[in-house]
């Protein structure tokens, strides 16, 4: 396991030469590329291999809890809500969750991803599914889909038979 004394001074070369390169006469300009030395030029380096051949250990994943809390999320991808779609709404579906973010699609897009939306779930307008029915909300498709299909109720009863809703109490704002 190498020491962090060891860890900071390979840090301070690596910085010195970065420098070097980036205030060379060779780098015509003497101007530093900000991405230089990152490991975004490399797209095959591999922090496992970098790891072993330091001999350096990563850092658990207990040390960085404030990154694991945040990205836990009880909302699962394929969950269906009624979201706000300008002054109507809509069903969606979880496409994938990052804490409080959700990716959302409009049912009736299919497997096209071009509307697919993120959203908060602390600020954003969701509710389970049949709350518009029961809060006397219009529910109503988006323009860009709407000759999709010629019947959106029965659409509607096949794409959310069988499905998983949000439940409320996710989507329930404390403030």
């Amino acid at each position: 396991m190498e020491s962090s004394a060891s860890l900071d001074s390979n840090m301070r070369e690596t910085s010195r030469l970065s420098l070097e390169k980036c205030n060379s006469p060779a780098n015509g300009n003497n101007e530093c590329d900000s991405d230089e030395g990152s490991s975004m030029e490399d797209p095959d380096f591999n922090w496992g291999e970098y790891l072993e051949e330091t001999g350096a250990v990563a850092a658990p994943h207990t040390s960085f809890k404030h990154v694991e809390i945040s990205l836990q999320s009880s909302f699962q991808p394929g969950m269906k809500l009624e979201v706000a779609n300008k002054n109507t709404y809509w069903v969606a579906t979880i496409i994938t969750t990052c804490g409080q973010l959700l990716l959302l699609r409009y049912c009736g897009y299919g497997e096209d991803r071009k509307a697919d939306f993120w959203c908060d779930v602390m600020t954003a307008d969701l509710h389970p599914v049949g709350w518009c029915t029961q809060n006397n909300k219009l529910l109503m498709l988006p323009d860009a889909i709407k000759e999709k299909y010629t019947d959106w109720t029965d659409f509607l009863i096949h794409e959310l038979t069988g499905s998983r809703t949000a439940p409320a109490n996710l989507l329930e704002v404390v403030p």
